[in-house]
């Protein structure tokens, strides 16, 4: 009975092993590779790949190659991929939609002639893609083809005139174009249209700045500055452009602004205030620092520029102990305004550790101003 028992299980085995390998001969590895692919398993799809026997008639080469066309793309083999894809174009029945893949691939080889020369051979369908008529558009700027990258966007501004990115993409080329005006209305037709994040917005602004244009920067920084009201970074490039026209008060009351809406901005409000000469504000800004070290150094500074020379020889023993000191403009300072007030001898002990040549010479110079002092006061230079 054993015996018996034994042999079945033996019959059965075997039967089990012949029906596996039945089953694993019959795998679709080209099948299971492209599901694989689709669901983002790409290193899996691609070892699928490989267990495919090109030499079988019955394979479709066509979806073959263009499948590892693709997975070689999200694998970032970009050269390879598109080997696979020419490939894939030389089987009957593939659609020339591959063509688009070629040229968002060879655009990251920085091949933008063949990217441009893919998108043509496309066809009629290249032209019903934004992406593909913006890469096409870019690819012609990045060739230092203008001309050409401005009319396709044109081409497409038309086809899609709710597309506002060309807008956005536009704009860019116009302003190193320097054609500031027609970049300014591109901005504004942007801005009104899409939702742009901050960031693009500041973008432009920068671009526009960049460009030396300050009057076409300065009018899409206000209008931004009314549509982001929050903005401390928009408020902030706006007050930088008061700063480009020398406009003092106008830009420290913007840092003043931007400080309320972000921290991060309190010092350059202080120093702006410093400059415009409010020294109320200037203090009391600067009275918001957090790092203590900043703050004091910073209250050096706009005691120098209000004549506050007593509060910075108050304020001593703080460099002192915070080691400000050893910045030698500080140390400077603090022998200045000892100078200023009559105590030249203290004056002089901290001269004398300078180091610094631009420093060294000022501090000659006030030697012989107290020397003056000491010899005939009516001539002391103050």
């Amino acid at each position: 009975m054993i015996k018996k028992l034994l042999i079945v299980l033996t019959l059965i085995a075997l039967n089990l092993s012949a029906a596996d390998k039945k089953t694993s001969d019959e795998i679709d590895h080209l099948a299971l590779a492209g599901l694989l692919l689709k669901d983002g398993f790409v290193n899996r799809a691609n070892d699928e790949l490989k267990q495919v026997d090109v030499e079988d008639e019955t394979i479709d080469l066509g979806r073959f190659y263009t499948i590892k066309g693709l997975v070689l793309t999200k694998l970032k083999s970009y050269e390879k991929a598109n080997a696979a894809f020419n490939k894939a174009l030389l089987q009957e029945g593939v659609e020339k939609a591959i063509y688009l893949y070629i040229a968002q691939n060879a655009y990251k080889l920085q091949e933008y002639q063949n990217a441009i020369e893919a998108i043509n051979n496309a066809g009629e369908i290249a032209n019903e893609k934004t992406s593909v008529i913006s890469l096409k558009a870019e690819c012609n700027w990045k060739l230092e083809n203008p001309a050409q990258a401005l009319e396709i966007l044109g081409f497409g501004i038309t086809k899609f005139p709710s597309e506002w990115n060309f807008y956005k993409q536009r704009f860019n080329y116009l302003v190193t174009l320097k054609l500031y005006q027609s970049a300014l209305q591109d901005a504004q037709v942007y801005l009104k249209n899409s939702k742009p994040t901050e960031k693009v917005v500041l973008s432009f602004i920068s671009a526009l700045r960049k460009s030396g244009d300050t009057k076409k920067a300065i009018e899409l920084a206000e209008e931004a500055n009314l549509r982001f009201e929050s903005s401390a970074d928009i408020t902030v490039i706006l007050a930088h452009l008061y700063l480009d026209k020398e406009m003092i008060q106008a830009a420290a009351n913007l840092f003043d602004e931007a400080s309320i809406e972000d921290l991060k901005y309190t010092k350059e409000a202080a120093e702006m205030m410093r400059r415009a000469h409010k020294f109320v504000t200037a203090l009391y800004k600067n009275s918001q620092m957090l790092d203590l070290k900043e703050k004091l150094k910073q209250r050096v500074a706009i005691y120098i520029e209000f004549g506050s020379y007593e509060r910075i020889v108050a304020s001593e023993s703080a460099l002192y102990r915070s080691e400000l000191i050893q910045d030698e403009s500080i140390r400077y300072a603090l022998a200045y305004s000892y100078y200023m007030i009559g105590q030249h001898d203290n004056a002089e002990k901290e001269l004398k550790k300078l180091t610094r040549p631009d420093l060294f010479n000022k501090a000659t110079e006030l030697r012989k101003n107290m020397q003056k002092c000491k010899d005939n006061h009516w001539e002391c230079e103050i």
